[in-house]
């Protein structure tokens, strides 16, 4: 029977569901800040309204301001910690409900003094740029860019009107001035946010590069690069400590045929089901990788060359036991070299091809130790 060509993919625990708005993921920090931002914006009301009201310096839109923050920001925070609403759609709700609060005193304290006269300019106006800092923080720097430039062309809109009639009165001085900085603090954040994403993604190239160097494209192993760098890490390991390890030389039987027959693709998911079934037998400190074609590579720190044949025995049984591809079983042979003094990489590898040879001339499907006699480790 034609074996099936669905992709196998190997067997993966679910991750624990995190509980609470915290996320372990890139959004964590995001959080973590604006839950802070939340809370402090809440205590510090909780502390300026009476505050104001034991001075007899309130007034009845500072008690609205007031109670729309002792209302909004524990709201903001249940909607996050009960998944109510979506993280941006809380976001963009933080940033409205600012812009709406500083927006507002502005048009009060300007235009309306006799509901606005209690409203002091000048702390509001030095808390005006924590909007833009919103802003970049929760989205990406050109979103955050196009966010504040709207947000700062508003309140312009909103200021133009008082400061045409009355640029010489100390709020209108003010005003310009918030105008001014807010544009300086528009153009620092869009140039150190869009720097952070060049760095961010230019650290995500040199990993995936990385990556890509190690990394066998097809079945996902440590190719042949890594495979030479940690069997040179395990000689010098060897020649300065003495401890053992050993490598195995891993071949598919009658991989042509299978080629021939089915095709280049089943081939192609042969060799990937291999690997993850080989996976599945390894400890945390072996490797496994792909050589080349058909051939595999693996090794086996802390293993002399009788227990490394003992489990390439136990690999080529399990490969063999069930089919890796619809009914179709596939077997292995492996040739099995124990490191000795004086070995080298080539050495090394020259006598698990060797072995590798061996059980394929005495039936496949099973595992040869190298003959060359194998000093034991200190």
């Amino acid at each position: 029977m034609t074996p099936s060509t669905r992709q196998p993919t190997p067997a993966r625990r679910a991750p624990a569901t995190p509980r609470g708005p915290f996320k372990t993921d890139a959004e964590h920090p995001k959080r973590v800040a604006l839950t802070a931002m939340l809370v402090l914006a809440w205590v510090s009301t909780l502390i300026a309204w009476p505050l104001l009201e034991w001075r007899d310096a309130s007034s009845a839109a500072l008690r609205v301001v007031f109670a729309a923050n002792l209302v909004f920001h524990p709201a903001m925070l249940l909607a996050m910690y009960r998944r109510w609403l979506p993280q941006r759609s809380v976001d963009i709700c933080c940033m409205a409900f600012t812009t709406v609060i500083f927006g507002g005193c502005m048009v009060l304290r300007l235009y309306f003094p006799a509901y606005g006269a209690n409203i002091d300019l000048r702390p509001l106006y030095l808390w005006t740029p924590v909007i833009y800092v919103l802003a970049f923080m929760f989205t990406n720097h050109r979103t955050g860019l196009r966010i504040s430039l709207v947000i700062q062309a508003t309140l312009l809109l909103l200021s133009l009107p008082y400061l045409i009639r009355h640029p010489e009165q100390p709020n209108g001085n003010f005003t310009v001035q918030l105008h001014a900085v807010s544009a300086v603090m528009v153009a620092a954040l869009y140039f150190f946010s869009g720097y952070q994403q060049r760095l961010q993604l230019a650290q995500l190239t040199v990993d995936e590069l990385g990556q890509l160097a190690n990394t066998d494209v097809l079945t996902r192993l440590p190719n042949r690069r890594r495979l030479t760098e940690i069997l040179e890490s395990e000689l010098v390991r060897f020649a300065r400590y003495g401890r053992a390890f050993a490598l195995v030389m891993i071949d598919v039987d009658h991989f042509k045929d299978i080629n021939d027959r089915f095709g280049h693709k089943v081939g192609d998911l042969a060799l990937l089901a291999l690997g993850i079934r080989a996976s599945e037998t390894l400890r945390d400190v072996d490797t496994l990788g792909r050589w080349g074609g058909e051939e595999f590579v693996l090794v086996l720190p802390e293993t002399d060359a009788t227990a490394a044949l003992h489990r390439a025995g136990t690999l080529c049984a399990r490969v063999a036991a069930t089919p890796l591809l619809g009914e179709h079983t596939i077997t292995i042979s492996c040739g099995v070299a124990g490191v000795t003094a004086g070995d080298t990489a080539e050495s090394l590898l020259k006598r698990a091809d060797m072995a590798l040879y061996d059980a394929k001339q005495r039936g496949r499907n099973r595992a040869e130790r190298a003959c060359r006699t194998e000093t034991a480790a200190r």
